[in-house]
């Protein structure tokens, strides 16, 4: 009778850690899963895509001024009908807002480099 209870309890204590090892992995997998899922893949900022910022913003002589203002790359454009808005749409996906001769292209990474690269020269 001893030996039968032993093993009823070793079976149970047993049960209850492999129980807790595969809860502890569940949670371990849906973390990854949450942390990479909403990882966006970040832009190369090279010299091809500064270019191409350039031309859709209507050429370097159009462009005024560029800041960097809480993520959001300001650009301040003398002639707004030079910018090319469908092509900066393409490029800043996470949005492009016009408030009278400025334009705020939102790329929630890398604005700073950005700025720096639109004001040099």
């Amino acid at each position: 009778m001893c030996n039968v209870n032993f093993l009823i309890q070793t079976g149970m204590l047993i049960g209850i850690i492999v129980g807790a090892i595969v809860g502890v992995a569940i949670i371990i997998l849906f973390l990854c899963f949450v942390i990479f899922k909403n990882k966006k893949p970040r832009i190369k900022i090279n010299e091809s895509f500064m270019n191409s910022l350039v031309q859709n913003l209507g050429d370097k002589e159009n462009i005024i001024s560029a800041k960097n203002i809480n993520g959001r790359v300001n650009i301040e454009v003398a002639d707004l009908e030079k910018v090319c808005l469908e092509e900066l749409k393409k490029i800043s996906t996470a949005g492009v807002f016009i408030t009278n001769q400025t334009i705020k292209l939102l790329f929630s990474y890398d604005s700073e480099i950005i700025c720096k690269s639109l004001n040099k020269d």
